[in-house]
């Protein structure tokens, strides 16, 4: 069982998920090889990864439940999406629905990236689309419908806002991203 209600304490827009709700969400397991320590009478960690490019590596086995891209769990942007129903055992015929928040939060995250990267050159961040556009890279690109803002804040970091149809992301320097929808523009 998820704790639902602690998954949703930094969130103050959260529901209770019910049927056909949206999650990005991931679980991961690091599972090291051990070996018995004669003398000491324990385990000790011996890392031998089954799970890496070259089996047998000298690193811990990473497992997760969706696809990462790298070893990097503390990645939400990389995550599976959790679809929940309301169905008490699986169905054949259940609706896997679009994620519509895809595309506002990959812009969210292009800007996050390209920030980082120009603050890594410059030291700073910047307010200047212009000046962030050698730093967009793949996976993450600027959708092109996307009305973007960016500010930077006092505490010398910035909050940035891509706004996609009725779906507006906003993300800070620290990668806290929240979506909202603007219910007056979807009708």
């Amino acid at each position: 069982a998820l704790p639902i209600s602690k998954l949703m304490e930094r969130n103050e827009l959260a529901k209770r998920p019910s049927d056909g709700h949206q999650w990005r969400i991931n679980f991961s397991r690091v599972q090291w090889g051990v070996k018995i320590n004669n003398e000491k009478g324990e385990y000790e960690k011996n890392p031998c990864c089954q799970s890496c490019a070259v089996p047998g590596t000298a690193a811990e086995d990473n497992w997760t439940w969706s696809p990462q891209g790298k070893v990097a769990m503390h990645l939400p942007e990389r995550w599976g999406i959790l679809q929940f129903s309301s169905s008490t055992s699986p169905r054949n015929d259940e609706v896997v629905l679009e994620y519509k928040e895809w595309d506002v939060r990959c812009c969210a995250m292009a800007l996050y990236y390209a920030q980082k990267g120009y603050y890594n050159k410059e030291g700073k961040y910047t307010d200047l689309m212009e000046r962030l556009k050698p730093f967009f890279k793949q996976p993450f690109l600027l959708h092109s419908a996307a009305d973007v803002r960016i500010t930077i804040t006092e505490e010398e970091g910035f909050t940035a806002t891509a706004t996609i149809g009725s779906l507006t992301a906003t993300i800070n320097q620290e990668r806290y991203l929240v979506v909202r929808e603007d219910v007056l523009s979807s009708y």
